[in-house]
């Protein structure tokens, strides 16, 4: 990712105003050594997508986010949170004090603006973000860093084509840009672009597409760019906030993102595994099995997906969370809950399929659980010993049961239910009982 950042070193051609002392200035005697640094004339919007697929990026996007603060090619680099997906039903898809901190839409102040995203997010769905997205593009150059190598963008909601794209003005907003659609009728016949559009180039968070991208803005030569076209004024109609229920209405066409908590699963977790274990790649199947064993927020997926597959990376972790597979346990956004707070479960009857696939259940079972032993029973006394239960085929005989222990109880249970069956039944079984109970109690008390 500073690579990727570092390509940005590119658009300090907007701003050609020496920053230091010129070499060839006669070092005159009497003369000020350091003389006042005159600061850029640009700011770089940063405008992050939140939503829960993108947990899996939360460390690359911070890396490109350091460095593009340590570039010292702008004056300022604040950063726009995007609320893609609706944990909270009364918040916005823009925090309005972010937007106005950052100057989005205010033409006295130079902007580039870079939206980080994986846009599958409900919200990429609807028209409330085009509207913003469209109107920013009118006062500022804007651009889209999708998250996900460009093979993979068809699975969500940015349905981009190729375009040849020349600016202008340098550094001027995405309506200066003059638009060709590329002659590929000995292929596929061009689809004309609409009467009233605003294009907005897409690219990969990499430095070669970067560095294109940046020629479009500091040169008047033709680049090629993916690009979306949205409609010039989108409807006004839908309001700025997001219901989470609409996370939960999939359809072929929708992306996968990590739904609301259900009780049961109307497609069959099994047909769910088996058309998801089909589709993916085999480290990405391999580890969604390792990780049936583990509770699950993006804290202990990293690590698992460290210590156990180190030759995976984030685009398997966003994969799994985009699988259909995952489901988000309560309201809050899962990319602020701390590591040992639980936000993401496996669907209904998942967890237990895929603990069913391991090649190796207690073996498997036993190496992710001397992981979460390691690192989280100081802070979740109830992991403590997890491993060393698993290899003893030892369930708990007393469980006091909390609402901050119950997913990791569950997961323990279901570990020993389907792939352990030495284990002591009656303490199984017992252990079974009184986590029903418990949920029943807190449910009627809610």
């Amino acid at each position: 990712m500073p690579a990727a950042a570092s390509a940005l070193r590119a658009l300090e051609a907007l701003d050609p105003t020496p920053r230091i002392n010129s070499p060839t200035a006669a070092n005159v005697p009497g003369a000020k050594p350091h003389p006042p640094v005159k600061p850029p004339a640009w700011d770089l919007v940063l405008i992050v997508d939140t939503g829960a697929s993108m947990a899996a990026w939360y460390e690359s996007i911070n890396a490109f986010v350091e460095s593009a603060y340590k570039l010292g090619h702008f004056a300022d680099v604040p950063v726009v949170s995007l609320h893609s997906q609706g944990f909270d039903p009364n918040r916005s898809v823009f925090d309005s004090v972010e937007v106005g901190r950052a100057g989005l839409g205010d033409p006295e102040r130079k902007k580039i603006v870079l939206v980080i995203t994986d846009a599958v997010g409900p919200a990429w769905q609807g028209q409330t973000l085009k509207r913003h997205l469209a109107g920013w593009s009118r006062t500022h150059p804007l651009a889209i860093l999708h998250v996900q190598p460009h093979p993979h963008w068809g699975r969500s909601a940015l349905k981009t084509r190729p375009l040849n794209l020349r600016s202008a003005e340098l550094g001027g907003p995405n309506t200066t840009f003059e638009t060709q659609v590329p002659d590929f009728e000995f292929l596929v016949p061009a689809e004309p672009l609409p009467d009233s559009f605003v294009v907005v180039p897409v690219m990969e968070m990499s430095k070669r597409w970067i560095e294109q991208w940046c020629r479009l803005l500091n040169s008047s030569k033709w680049v090629s760019q993916q690009a979306v076209v949205f409609p010039a004024t989108p409807s006004p109609d839908e309001p700025d906030t997001l219901s989470t229920a609409s996370s939960t209405e999939l359809t072929a066409t929708t992306p996968r993102i990590p739904q609301a908590r259900r009780e049961s699963d109307p497609l069959g977790a099994e047909d769910l595994v088996v058309e998801f274990l089909k589709k993916s790649v085999s480290d990405t199947a391999n580890l969604t099995v390792l990780l049936s064993a583990a509770p699950l927020n993006r804290h202990i997926m990293q690590l698992v997906a460290t210590h156990l597959m180190p030759h995976t990376g984030p685009e398997h972790l966003a994969e799994i969370l985009s699988s259909g597979l995952i489901q988000v346990i309560g309201t809050k956004d899962p990319g602020s809950a701390p590591y040992d707070q639980i936000v993401f479960d496996f669907l209904p009857g998942v967890r237990k399929q895929l603990l069913a696939r391991q090649r190796d259940g207690q073996k498997d079972c036993f190496e992710v659980a001397q992981i979460i032993d390691k690192h989280l029973a100081a802070v979740v006394p109830a992991v403590e010993g997890l491993a060393e239960r698993i290899r003893q085929l030892s369930p708990p005989d007393i469980v006091n049961i909390t609402e901050e222990n119950l997913p990791y109880l569950e997961v323990e249970r279901d570990i020993f239910q389907a792939r352990i069956p030495r284990a002591r039944a009656d303490a199984v079984h017992r252990m079974s009982e009184n986590i029903e109970r418990f949920k029943k109690l807190t449910h009627s008390v809610s």
